[in-house]
């Protein structure tokens, strides 16, 4: 696969993620205990991979062994992110997935706010995503189920512009590996 098939490929992903966790939002609000919440939220892990993925291809001509280990942590977040899923009630392990969740977004986000060709604004966005998610991961330690969860919408909205931003700049046909 070319890498201008992979990005354009990451970036329906990347909107497809979009998609999927708004319907698992909905979920959550209309029937917080539907098995679809964790179909659909394993589904995610999955379809997010390729954007990841994409991430670590554009990345790795300037910083091979960052991007490696930010697509390394992707993998582990992606499947603490899935255990967390299946055991929905366990609080601490639901915070140290979200505190993983977040290392990747840091790692790739630093990438992107070095590179010349990233624009500054994603790289910012990805950061702050970040962010977000290691105060969301800190907050589920506590225990405090309606902070969790402002921090929970907070990271999803994060996270929805970022997804919506890639899916503009890989489906662009603009990104070129150098």
């Amino acid at each position: 696969m070319s890498n201008n098939k992979l990005f354009r490929f990451a970036g329906w992903c990347a909107l497809a993620t979009v998609l999927l966790t708004l319907v698992v939002w909905g979920f959550y609000i209309t029937a917080p205990t539907s098995s679809l919440i964790l179909i659909l939220g394993v589904l995610t892990m999955f379809v997010l991979t390729p954007v990841f993925y994409a991430l670590y291809v554009f990345h790795r001509s300037e910083s091979a062994g960052l991007s490696l280990v930010g697509l390394v942590l992707w993998v582990v977040a992606a499947v603490l992110q899935i255990v967390s899923l299946l055991a929905i009630t366990n609080n601490f392990l639901y915070a140290i997935a979200s505190l993983v969740f977040a290392l990747p977004l840091l790692v790739f986000g630093f990438l992107a706010y070095r590179s010349t060709r990233m624009p500054r604004g994603l790289a910012l966005v990805t950061l702050l995503t970040g962010i977000v998610w290691l105060i969301l991961g800190a907050v589920s330690f506590n225990g405090t189920t309606t902070l969790a969860m402002v921090g929970g919408v907070a990271s999803t909205l994060f996270m929805v512009v970022w997804l919506v931003w890639l899916w503009r700049l890989f489906t662009s046909g603009k990104l070129v590996t150098s």
